[in-house]
């Protein structure tokens, strides 16, 4: 695999030198020039080819106003830059991280008022209202680059200012200085050290515009800009007079984009490798009591042009193949790590092929390589082919021709976009236009054709929608992808993927998050895309949905395949130990209720809304609900009926529009900034993306330990003492736990997440989902986990799940909500076996997935 990889990495270095020559060139003129151009020599006549370069339009000698010229043009962009960047930067922090629209306005408004002035009648007007020199100047350009600076920072910080890392800070009160510069300054540097790049080309621009208007140095001055300018007269009489000061110009540009490429290209290189080179460390360690699997020696690199041409957008789709997916020794490796080993497998057409294994054990680095991509610093080997093309990072499939549902939705949807937009446009580009009628008038024909498709193309964003559970109403088309559930915005993905009509969906976990009744549609919608001709893969960790979907089944583990077959035979008599581990179910009897004491956290008549736009939408509608010290309230339901507003709401994230949440009897505020330390240490929340609820660039025990501190006051050195304690309890290794966050697997960021909570010493835990997306066997281990604790510690534990099993091993009541409403709440043994409301029968009674769709209403 080393030639792949220096082929890799020689452009890439040839590119960083290159940068760097050209960077160095100007600055060196720039910094040094002025010490070699010595004494003014007596002026001679214009344009004259004597000397080195010559002379000027005034006689003056070329290459000394060059050596004089660098310093102003690059000191003004560079002073420019870094003042425009000391205000705007802040600026954009504070509309970011505020939670009072009202702030962001005033802040953000003024500034797109200055940023929609087109940049140079801005700089005639600052200039005609300015003295001359090169202060103004700093200014001038400051102030232009200052409004898109500020706009730039909003954006790159606004998810992380509101996002699960965020939330886990303020829900243990973190300091302004760890949240604002430690977390969102940190997470958006790569952004802002991109966009500084092209700040500074775009400052020397608009220098060398004011010098070419005569504004901030004199016409004459000794500056590249200016000579440029001035000497363009005399270009085919003298031409070094303008082609060195424009060629330092141009270099310094070009040098400056290129090491800014390759930094960030370094960081992205070195963030990925480190956290798949880790996932494969994870992976070994998750399976450490396994046989090892045997690796076959390194194979071919990918052949991306072996089997026929690059297949160029818009290229009509082949002829139907019976095999289109086809992976012949497929290997995957980053920094001297396997991660995939020989993985081979066939997709006839209307086939289901599962990928089932444990949590890092190649199934998406095999999937994605069937789009054609590859993580940061994976080298692929091996023969990947679609659609009877082979695909490698350098030769994706067409567009159109291979479908990807994602594990995470929210990655895959544009946030700034409405999502009937969206869908409206996928559909139009894979929808054929009518052709003409002969004999039919040109103009009429087109405009009735044009009719017609946006009739085709809106029969078909409904009838997709319609197949998914979906509304196709103007409210719901006019949303953006941040105001839908985790549910329906995997359902949205699942729409683009039929909207583009593929030939082979890759489906990555489609039902994480989801409710048993979501997972029956999609179960049947994924069968009936089978059925219809399309071959999927799917990989998942569903073994209810495998069961009910899959034809054959392919097992991996540590990157190797270890048992391959067809469905039923493998999930009957698995031959392989670790087959048979992952298949083991720990059984899911319902437990037995809690003697009855007085409960620990009572919700009452509890309402809560969103806004969109101008209007509110409500949520829940009086929830009424409570849990008592050591036991355990399952909330349930379909997805988008309010189950996770209802925990933000009882941990103070979401504030409520009415009703109360009582602690012990006592009313608690309804916005963590209201609530008092104690308060804040007695209800804690643990989110479903524990790696999201992370800071990406500190140690997991940092991290923890800061609860302690903040919430208990203890000293830093103590705070440590106590979090190693209690990871230690969770099962979390002291030299795992010194780790960052992307080095450590799903199941044990579970894990931190519940022990930073656990470190608060809390009276309520809300776990929010946290099983969804683990295998069998890191779930069954995160439910022992958190069972044990509840009786440990005398937790009441608030349990947020779709997972019967779930519920059945730890709940001992249990709330169903449907449209934020309670229709049902009872003893977990009687919901769990004899519920009465069909919703609470369809969710929680054993039943099989694949038994048919389901099309009820949905909120």
């Amino acid at each position: 695999m080393s030639p792949p990889g220096r082929r890799h990495r020689t452009p890439a270095r040839l590119r960083l030198a290159v940068g760097v020559a050209l960077l160095a060139v100007p600055l060196l003129v720039a910094v040094v020039g002025p010490a070699l151009a010595g004494d003014a020599a007596p002026r001679g006549r214009p344009f004259d080819p004597g000397g080195a370069f010559g002379t000027d339009f005034v006689g003056r000698d070329v290459l000394r106003q060059v050596l004089l010229g660098g310093r102003s043009v690059v000191g003004v962009a560079l002073a420019a830059t870094a003042l425009a960047y000391l205000v705007g930067v802040p600026l954009g922090l504070l509309a970011a991280l505020t939670r009072r629209r009202w702030l962001d306005e005033l802040v953000m408004r003024p500034l797109d008022l200055l940023l929609a002035v087109p940049s140079l009648i801005l700089l005639i007007l600052l200039a005609a209202a300015a003295p001359r020199g090169p202060a103004t100047l700093v200014g001038i350009v400051a102030v232009i680059g200052l409004p898109e600076v500020a706009r730039i920072s909003r954006a790159a910080a606004l998810p992380l200012a509101h996002g699960p890392a965020m939330e886990a800070m303020r829900l243990y009160r973190e300091t302004w200085w760890r949240r604002a510069v430690g977390h969102v300054v940190t997470g958006s540097r790569r952004v802002l050290l991109a966009d500084a790049g092209v700040r500074f080309i775009g400052a020397l621009y608009l220098v060398a515009t004011a010098s070419f208007l005569g504004v901030g140095v004199a016409p004459d001055a000794a500056d590249w800009a200016v000579m440029v300018d001035r000497n363009r007269a005399g270009l085919l009489l003298q031409p070094w007079s303008v082609l060195v000061p424009a060629a330092l110009l141009v270099a310094l540009a070009v040098g400056v984009n290129l090491v800014a490429d390759r930094l960030l290209a370094d960081r992205d290189a070195a963030a990925g490798a480190g956290s798949v080179r880790d996932a494969g460390t994870r992976s070994r360690a998750a399976h450490r009591d396994a046989p090892e699997a045997r690796v076959p020696a390194a194979r071919a690199p990918l052949d991306d042009g072996a089997a026929g041409p690059a297949v160029a957008a818009g290229t009509p789709t082949p002829a139907v193949d019976a095999c289109p997916v086809r992976v012949v020794g497929l290997d995957a490796e980053v920094a001297g790590r396997r991660l995939l080993a020989g993985v081979s497998f066939t997709v006839a057409t209307g086939e289901v092929l599962a990928l089932v294994g444990r949590s890092g054990s190649g199934k998406t680095t095999a999937g994605r390589a069937l789009l054609g991509e590859a993580g940061p610093g994976v080298r692929l080997a091996g023969r990947v082919e679609v659609a009877g093309r082979p695909v490698s990072p350098a030769t994706p499939p067409p567009p159109g021709v291979v479908g990807y549902v994602p594990q995470q939705p929210s990655a895959a949807l544009n946030p700034v976009r409405r999502i009937g937009a969206v869908l409206r446009e996928v559909a139009l580009r894979h929808t054929r236009p009518e052709r003409r009628t002969p004999g039919t008038p040109a103009g009429g024909a087109a405009a009735r054709a044009t009719v017609t498709r946006r009739s085709a193309v809106r029969r078909a964003v409904a009838d997709v929608l319609a197949r998914v559970d979906l509304p196709a109403d103007r409210e719901f088309l006019r949303r953006f992808p941040h105001q839908l559930s985790g549910g329906q915005q995997q359902r949205l993905v699942v729409a683009h993927a039929l909207l583009a009509r593929a030939r082979v969906l890759v489906a990555d976990e489609p039902t994480t998050g989801q409710d048993s009744l979501t997972r029956r549609d999609v179960a049947h919608e994924l069968r009936t895309l089978a059925d219809a001709g399309m071959a999927v893969v799917l990989l998942s960790h569903d073994l209810h949905l495998v069961r009910a979907v899959a034809d054959r089944l392919v097992v991996l583990d540590a990157g190797a395949v270890v048992e391959a077959g067809p469905a039923a035979d493998v999930l009957a008599a698995p031959r392989d130990e670790r087959t048979r581990r992952l298949l083991a179910a720990a059984p899911a009897a319902p437990r037995a209720a809690t003697p009855a004491t007085a409960p620990a956290l009572r919700v009452g008549d509890l309402v809560a809304a969103y806004r969109a736009g101008a209007r509110r939408r409500t949520v829940l509608r009086g929830v009424t609900a409570a849990v008592a010290p050591g036991g355990c309230l399952a909330v349930v339901g379909r997805s988008g009926s309010g189950k996770t507003t209802l925990a933000r709401c009882v941990a103070g994230l979401h504030p409520p529009r009415g009703g109360t949440v009582c602690l012990d009897g006592r009313p608690l505020a309804g916005t963590l900034d209201r609530r008092t330390r104690v308060d804040l240490a007695a209800v804690q929340y643990v989110f479903q993306d524990a790696r999201a609820s992370f800071h990406p660039h500190r140690s997991v025990l940092e991290q923890v330990s800061r609860a302690a501190v903040r919430l208990r006051a203890l000293p830093p050195i103590r705070a440590r003492d106590a979090a190693r304690r209690v990871l230690g309890e969770v099962g979390l290794a002291a030299d795992v736990v010194a780790r960052r966050p992307d080095r450590l697997s799903g199941g044990e960021l579970q894990r931190a997440a519940l022990a930073r909570a656990l470190l608060a010493e809390p009276r309520v835990v809300i776990c929010d989902e946290i099983t969804s997306g683990l295998d069998t066997v890191n779930r069954d281990r995160i439910v022992a986990l958190v069972d044990r604790l509840r009786r440990a510690h005398g937790l009441a534990l608030v349990v947020i799940s779709h997972d019967r099993d779930v519920v059945a091993r730890l709940a001992d009541h249990v709330v169903v909500l449907d449209a934020g409403q309670v229709v049902e709440a009872g003893p977990a043994s009687a919901l769990l076996t004899a519920a009465r409301h069909p919703l609470t029968r369809a969710l929680l009674h054993p039943s099989e997935i694949g038994a048919g769709p389901v099309t009820g209403p949905r909120p």
